[in-house]
């Protein structure tokens, strides 16, 4: 009886001790909330990333990284201003001024300061305590991003707070810690002694081996289509490799990737935990780089998600410099760029490149699964559409937002998507070009689509060092293009099935003709793809029989620049009573 009385007064005391030691951390607690609470908040962001804007007012902004702008540096077609300061993890800090010419990308940075965040938990999630603090103020009227940057806080203070809490907390606990031991232990002796006294029962073991768990407990959710594990094709997540490494790539550049292509590198880091993956378009072929293209949801809108596979790291690098740093800005008819990231699944690392979703999908694959011909007015449209992309990369723009000429490398139907207005955006920039490209590497010549290369690369004669030997090759290439659409526009009641170029003399299934092949059908036997007797009786085609005859003539030199392949068809489209585009 007197054990029972000891053992009960030890508990109460217990009890009194916890429930003493818990109130005091509640009113800790309650202090620090008190103290987050007048901090200033970021602003709610606004997800209407998916409205249409009939009409938008524009505004011109400062754009420099430095204190002060000179009065030339500036952007006149902006939804948004902002100017951002960033401090890295040794202590260096950036500053910016900039613009958003487009509404869609105020919705990832614009308000969002991680040294005024109301949670430090949260900052912890968001990967915002790894060193990298950035603050980014976003506003709207003519140069409004003037003035003083952005002030970051100091986390010195934080970090008090949080060795305070710590030998608060090990202050408390220790002691119960140590009465709660004391209290087992003599828990347990008085326990033995009340056993002793009882006759002792036998007592049965329960043994519950690993081999008898059920299978169905345990549930994986790779990615891989090869993995043993469970593939749920129609819902999948990547989960992060650790911190994206594609700063390495764009290191000591701007923190933002262009002004008008693609996302805040900052938002590029998180992008691939935003994407979910959703169904399987099918492989990717980049002049023999091997992926998947993927339908993705982000923030509920389509995305398209091409997956490069860590051997096809230097192409994933590639395209995405170009699209970060040399194609500044938007392009009606270049694909739009979201953003690149790095991602690690079923064990394995995966290149993310994000772009815009286009539901028709390829002009391969359009031209093939359409059951109707096209009219002259929809293949003028999307013939003027590929020579308005194909002018903008290969021309060179001077000025803050400017780009380098360029050349594609590897243009061809398959890389060419069909917007839902009929008109057509160019893609896959693995293997583009620029002058100081071509100066600092040497260019592999067999690398491309063998049935889409130009004489003088099948003869491995082009020069190598010059951009515009290139450019030309692309002309070529665009000549047996403008062919596979013609093919397929209806003129006195008729049009033709589709069919690849060459398809006559080379195998039109999707084994690759070899380079050998194909060099003997072009440069040896001087074959083109033939051009249909009944184009003569009609002026348009006709017209074009002649545009493509002059793209793809054997000599280079020979070969129409780009500004005219489109002044032709602006011409051609103008005379054509069917067609009703408009004209520029």
């Amino acid at each position: 009886m007197a054990d029972a009385i000891f053992i009960t007064h030890f508990l109460l005391l217990l009890i009194s001790k916890l429930c003493s030691a818990e109130r005091d951390i509640a009113l800790q607690d309650q202090d620090i909330s008190l103290d987050n609470e007048n901090s200033d908040l970021p602003q709610p962001l606004d997800h209407s990333l998916g409205s249409n804007v009939v009409s938008q007012k524009r505004f011109k902004c400062f754009v420099c990284e430095e204190l002060e702008c000179p009065s030339s540096n500036i952007c006149d077609d902006a939804v948004t201003c902002w100017k951002s300061r960033v401090r890295e993890i040794d202590g260096t800090e950036y500053v910016s001024r900039g613009c958003y010419a487009s509404e869609e990308h105020k919705l990832f940075l614009c308000n969002k300061d991680d040294s005024q965040t109301e949670d430090r938990k949260e900052r912890q999630a968001r990967g915002l305590l790894n060193g990298v603090q950035y603050s980014v103020e976003c506003c709207q009227g003519d140069f409004c991003n003037a003035g003083p940057y952005p002030v970051l806080q100091d986390y010195s203070t934080d970090v008090d707070e949080e060795n305070y809490v710590v030998k608060l907390t090990f202050a408390i606990l220790g002691p119960m810690i140590g009465l709660t031991i004391l209290g087992g232990i003599l828990f347990c002796v008085v326990a033995h002694r009340t056993r002793r006294k009882r006759p002792i029962a036998p007592r049965r073991n329960k043994l519950i081996l690993d081999s008898e768990i059920e299978p169905s407990m345990l549930h994986f959710s790779f990615s891989s289509p090869t993995s043993s594990a469970t593939y749920h094709p129609h819902e999948l997540r990547a989960t992060a490799a650790g911190d994206s490494t594609l700063k390495e790539y764009l290191d000591g550049r701007s923190l933002t990737s262009g002004s008008g292509s693609g996302l805040p590198l900052l938002v590029q880091r998180t992008l691939a935990k935003q994407v979910t993956l959703v169904e399987c378009l099918g492989n990717c072929s980049s002049g023999g780089f091997g992926g998947e293209v993927w339908r993705g949801v982000w923030h509920g809108e389509n995305v398209a998600v091409k997956i490069y596979f860590s051997r096809d790291e230097a192409a994933w690098a590639r395209e995405t410099e170009v699209y970060s740093q040399l194609l500044p800005s938007r392009h009606d008819n270049i694909l739009g760029y979201i953003g690149s990231d790095m991602t690690s699944r079923a064990s394995c690392t995966q290149l993310w490149l994000v772009t815009q979703y286009h539901p028709l999908g390829s002009l391969f694959d359009h031209l093939n699964r359409s059951p109707h011909p096209l009219t002259p007015h929809q293949t003028l449209n999307i013939c003027l559409s590929i020579a308005n992309g194909l002018l903008y990369l290969h021309t060179e723009i001077h000025g803050t937002r400017g780009k380098p000429a360029m050349a594609h490398r590897n243009l061809k139907s398959k890389n060419i998507l069909v917007k839902t207005n009929g008109g057509c955006v160019i893609a896959d920039f693995a293997l583009a070009v620029t002058q100081d490209r071509l100066t600092a590497d040497r260019v592999d010549l067999r690398q491309g689509t063998k049935r889409y290369m130009s004489p003088e690369i099948l003869e491995q004669s082009v020069n190598v060092e010059c951009l515009e030997s290139f450019r030309r090759a692309d002309i070529y290439s665009l000549g047996l293009i403008l062919w596979e659409v013609c093919r397929r526009c209806i003129s006195n009641g008729v049009a033709l099935e589709y069919a690849m170029p060459y398809s006559e003399w080379l195998p039109s299934s999707n084994q690759e003709p070899s380079m050998e092949e194909v060099r003997k059908l072009v440069l040896l036997d001087q074959r083109r793809p033939p051009l249909p007797n009944r184009w003569h009786s009609d002026p348009t085609l006709a017209g074009m029989g002649k545009l493509m005859r002059e793209c793809w003539h054997g000599k280079p030199a020979a070969r129409l620049p780009i500004l005219r392949v489109k002044k032709t068809l602006v011409k051609l489209a103008a005379n054509d009573s069917r067609v009703h585009l408009p004209l520029d």
